[in-house]
């Protein structure tokens, strides 16, 4: 959970637009993105990064999403969009490798009506096994030392260990 002026953010609350944590300087993926809120950063580059999701619909669940902050795909160049999607293809193979998954979904959503949580734009890289083909199963908690280890079987993946 993501605490902010007392107030809680958890997997279905939305923080951004609309809520009680408005503005880029309130904004969970920006503090990620300029290390003064943990996270387990997979990738990195000069204009995009990659964590693990806090709250994942398997292991090894990631989100992509760019370093300057905007709440929908409508508010990045088209150029920033392709090198959003070139990214998380690059983190699919990696995260596909580390979760001994089958396949993967990219899920990217854009406002509160789509299920955007956090008005940052982000893509979801979600692995699938083969048992959960056709199914879109509970979010999970998984602890500190399975997230780490997670992230550092991505990180070698990637070549960023």
């Amino acid at each position: 959970m993501v605490r902010t002026n007392g107030q809680v953010a958890g997997p279905y609350r939305r923080i951004g637009r609309g809520s009680p944590l408005k503005g880029a300087g309130d904004c969970i993926f920006c503090q990620i993105v300029s290390k003064t809120a943990p996270s387990n950063i997979v990738y990195e580059d000069e204009k995009y990064v990659a964590f693990l999701d806090t709250f994942p619909f398997s292991r090894g669940h990631t989100l992509v999403c760019p370093k300057e902050h905007g709440e929908t795909i409508w508010d990045m160049k088209e150029t920033d969009v392709a090198g959003l999607f070139r990214v998380a293809s690059k983190v699919s193979r990696a995260v596909v490798s580390a979760a001994g998954a089958d396949g993967f979904r990219f899920v990217q959503n854009n406002g509160e009506a789509a299920n955007q949580v956090v008005a940052h734009v982000h893509v979801h890289v979600i692995p699938v096994k083969m048992e959960d083909k056709g199914r879109f199963g509970d979010r999970k908690r998984l602890s500190k030392p399975e997230m780490d280890e997670t992230a550092k079987i991505i990180r070698a993946k990637m070549g960023q260990a």
